[in-house]
């Protein structure tokens, strides 16, 4: 659904959809969720909240049987295709397999010795906005391993990389692959 997109809504629609297509059962049920995580910070929000959607169909239709790669890989799809961010499958991996995930509260250092501060700043801003350059990275890294011939970045020689960056700027003219890269 069109005006779904970007709405935790879209998020279940997917899950759901997908486990159904993958055969296993689905129902309906009711759940109440909260977070203090910071909206737009970047934590994982999106991939921790699929991972306990398909957790929660898994445990009332499904016995448990389902693997959390499965239920990972299920997450991804549905932040793909419903909610509309072309994500890899790093974070929901993290969420489903990982254990554990929380966030760092202290910091083992002393700032001030090196004259610095840490300072975490709710912005109350997203980074909805930024989903087409987050989706331009891979295939930014595919147009810089092409040059080389190459499929995928992984394969290109970091020196050959570092001798060839003059070369990439002409024949790409996108700095920001370059950089990526």
């Amino acid at each position: 659904k069109e005006n779904e997109i970007g709405t935790s809504e879209a998020l279940i629609r997917g899950v759901v959809s997908k486990l159904k297509e993958l055969g296993y059962n689905v129902g309906g049920f009711k759940a109440f969720i909260t977070s203090d995580v910071l909206m737009g910070a970047g934590l994982s929000s999106s991939a921790a909240f699929e991972s306990i959607i398909g957790t929660i169909i898994d445990g009332l239709y499904n016995d448990m049987k389902i693997d959390m790669v499965t239920i990972a890989k299920v997450g991804q799809y549905a932040e793909n295709v419903y909610f509309g961010k072309p994500c890899g499958l790093m974070d929901q991996c993290a969420c489903a397999v990982g254990g554990l995930i929380s966030i760092v509260n202290s910091v083992n250092v002393d700032f001030s010795k090196y004259d610095h501060s840490l300072c975490i700043v709710d912005t109350k801003g997203s980074h909805a906005d930024l989903t087409d350059a987050y989706g331009a990275v891979p295939q930014e890294m595919k147009e810089v391993a092409h040059y080389f011939g190459k499929e995928v970045l992984r394969e290109v020689d970091e020196n050959e990389f570092y001798a060839n960056i003059a070369n990439l700027r002409t024949a790409l003219n996108n700095d920001r692959a370059i950089l990526r890269a």
